[in-house]
């Protein structure tokens, strides 16, 4: 028997039979029908949690996606369409967003400041039960009429960021990727002409037959103050009515066809073999290889991609003529699968699950990434939460892959550690940046030896950082956690720092890697006024401010979430003429940047940042100057801890900086005096 919670009554903790205590997992249930699972024995220091909900999507016209956009325009708690907008500006987050998937949308955030998590987890569930879905919101964020000067057009938050989607060649290819597949992948997200189609109304159908409490699923992960996370969720719930009638099939928006657009590839038909995901991911890459290629050429058929946003699943397609052999194609494709190593094919399924695990941390970051992984495997997830198991299954599923529903698909990955050697030397010793670039490739086969060895594969890379008179160049590696105390046995063994001991500096080992410090390649400290760029596009802003180290790091990161929070940013945004508006902080290069995506008029974007400055020329009073502050911390930990934190924190120790800003030493009078400079620079950019 379930039993109430004696400082939550209105959540149940779930019986002993419904419980999954050996996975670590704690099920509790609300009144209303909603199903918490925390994640008690993750060791993770973060604080994470989403909010799922479970948004099917059979046709083209975008509606879940739409409805993600509007759930977050106000709610009956907070009616105020820019309250999202100001608390990305003000809370101490890593992240705070939505996403839409195949079959889902989740509302997630992560952080390390307990009271920034409740406030907006406490907004996100208002928004998901209580939204107030207006006409006039719709207009301005999904799609609008509009009149300009060459005639009627379109607009919208939406409506242009699928305009700056299409505009994409490979998002074009994914697209006709999908409508010509055998089953037809849904274009979940939209297309600006099939949103033409939605309304308001349908939104809101949508939202009362889906955005129910019997179907949320709330995950988390992290110490949580788990009264105070039931408590805001409660509150979201307090007001949630009964469903709606499901909406007609009259409703939906079906197209067959993409909408044209210069990208598109020419129409062949398109080919599903029907390999199991597992088989999939090591064919792929088997038959990228050269003489894989011309066989496949001769039998007229061009392999694509292993999969997409909209075909998230791992399957093998090809594009084919009205002469190819299919037959003949499975058959040497099965010839091809035989004479596969064993160690071969465990590399390249691994490799794929590693890839997909790192795309998933550079999106959500770590915390989420890691929490969507542990629930993925738990044997309570819902389908479309579920990731597949990273084994060997049968090489042919036909009966099966053709009747199985192509939902969510996630990748089996256990969250990355990354490995680094960085070496900084002067930017003008051309001899020494060629010894250590030789001496890293040397490592680098190495170390994929020792991988191939090991049959654990890694993801790595040779890159390169500048920073004044130094250069940064480093050796990466990502791999399992379960790996990296081996790797780290490995190099601190095999890799013998004295093969480049002509060059003089100074070596350290770390718990992270190494790191080498070349005589000389001490960063210089710019000092001098602040530096503006401004560039415009035909649908985007960016503004670069640079500024001489002497300038507190803390202010920086203020003065960029001050200007986010005024109302000419966010009117920009919430306006429908502009997708996005960004602030990034660059700790390493002391640069702020502004940038717009999907802009009407970029030019218009540019005086608003102008004015928005202007108004900060003033100071601000308490309560908006203590929010930037927060603002400010939760900026720079959204760059340097999101993802692969350790590495980013290693990375500015070579240049002599550090993440651990100081907002403490910013005053109102200080934040003037800064956006003067700046106002200054602004005013006489450099113009690209």
């Amino acid at each position: 028997m379930a039993t109430p919670h004696p400082a939550a009554p209105d959540w149940f903790l779930l019986p002993p039979a419904e419980q999954q205590l050996a996975s670590g997992w704690v099920g509790y249930r609300h009144v209303t029908g909603v199903m918490h699972w925390h994640h008690a024995a993750s060791d993770e220091v973060r604080l994470s949690v989403a909010l799922v909900i479970p948004t099917p999507s059979d046709d083209d016209s975008g509606i879940a996606h739409a409805l993600e956009h509007m759930v977050l325009r106000g709610s009956t708690r907070y009616p105020e369409p820019e309250t999202f907008l100001a608390l990305r500006a003000e809370l101490t987050l890593l992240e705070f967003n939505a996403t839409t998937q195949k079959e889902s949308t989740r509302f997630h955030l992560s952080g390390y400041d307990p009271a920034s998590v409740l406030r907006g987890i406490g907004f996100m569930s208002d928004c998901v039960f209580s939204p107030l879905l207006n006409s006039d919101d719709f207009d301005e964020e999904i799609i609008r009429h509009t009149v300009r000067a060459d005639g009627l057009g379109l607009d919208g938050t939406l409506y242009r960021e699928l305009t700056e989607y299409q505009r994409n060649k490979r998002f074009n290819e994914s697209v006709d990727m999908a409508v010509n597949s055998e089953p037809r992948a849904p274009l979940y997200g939209g297309m600006t002409d099939t949103l033409q189609a939605l309304d308001i109304v349908k939104l809101r159908r949508y939202h009362n037959t889906y955005y129910r409490p019997e179907n949320a699923v709330l995950i988390s992960s992290g110490s949580w103050p788990m009264i105070g996370l039931w408590r805001q969720v409660s509150k979201a719930l307090s007001h949630v009515g009964k469903a709606l009638s499901t909406p007609d099939d009259d409703d939906k928006v079906r197209h067959e066809r993409p909408v044209s657009s210069p990208a598109a590839l020419p129409e062949l038909r398109i080919e599903t073999l029907h390999f199991s995901p597992y088989w999939a991911c090591v064919l792929h890459p088997a038959l990228r290889a050269l003489r894989c290629q011309k066989k496949l050429a001769e039998m007229g058929a061009t392999l694509l991609p292993l999969n997409s946003d909209f075909q998230p699943k791992p399957t093998l397609r090809f594009r084919v003529t009205q002469h190819t052999d299919i037959a003949a194609l499975s058959r040497w494709l099965e010839h091809v699968q035989q004479d596969l190593s064993a160690r071969r094919i465990a590399w390249h399924s691994q490799y794929f699950a590693l890839e997909q695990g790192r795309l998933m941390a550079n999106r959500w970051g770590d915390g989420l990434q890691r929490l969507f992984h542990d629930f993925a495997i738990s044997p309570f997830a819902s389908p479309y939460l579920k990731a597949m198991p990273n084994t060997e299954t049968l090489p042919h599923e036909s009966e099966r892959l053709l009747s199985e529903p192509q939902g969510e698909w996630l990748s089996p990955c256990q969250p990355l550690r990354r490995l680094s050697i960085l070496c900084r030397c002067q930017a003008r010793d051309q001899a020494t940046r060629a010894a250590i670039e030789r001496w890293l490739a040397l490592c680098q086969q190495r170390t994929l030896r020792w991988a191939w060895m090991k049959g654990s594969p890694i993801l790595c890379d040779i890159r390169q950082w500048d920073c004044a008179n130094a250069v940064i160049i480093g050796y990466t590696v990502d791999l399992p956690v379960s790996d990296v105390e081996a790797l780290r046995q490995f190099w601190h063994h095999t890799l013998r720092m004295n093969e480049i001991e002509a060059i003089p500096g100074t070596w350290q080992r770390t718990e992270d890697g190494m790191l080498f410090l070349g005589k000389g390649s001490t960063p210089v400290y710019r000092t001098g006024s602040i530096m503006a760029s401004h560039k415009d596009e035909d649908s985007a802003m960016h503004v670069t401010l640079s500024f001489p180290h002497t300038v507190e790091a803390g202010d920086i990161a203020v003065l960029g979430q001050a200007v986010m929070a005024t109302s000419m940013i966010q009117k920009r945004r919430l306006g429908g003429r502009c997708y996005a508006v960004s602030v990034g902080i660059d700790l390493m290069h002391y640069e702020l940047t502004f940038d717009t995506v999907a802009d009407g008029d970029p030019s218009v974007s540019f005086i608003a940042l102008l004015n928005a400055f202007e108004v900060l020329s003033k100071p601000l009073d308490d309560p908006m100057f203590e929010k930037a502050c927060h603002g400010g911390l939760g900026l720079v930990s959204a760059k340097y801890n999101k993802s692969q934190g350790r590495f980013h924190r290693a990375l500015l120790g070579m240049v002599g900086q550090t993440s651990a800003i100081d907002v403490s030493k910013t005053t109102p009078d200080s934040l003037v005096n800064l956006v003067t400079r700046v106002l200054a620079a602004l005013k006489q950019p450099t113009l690209h």
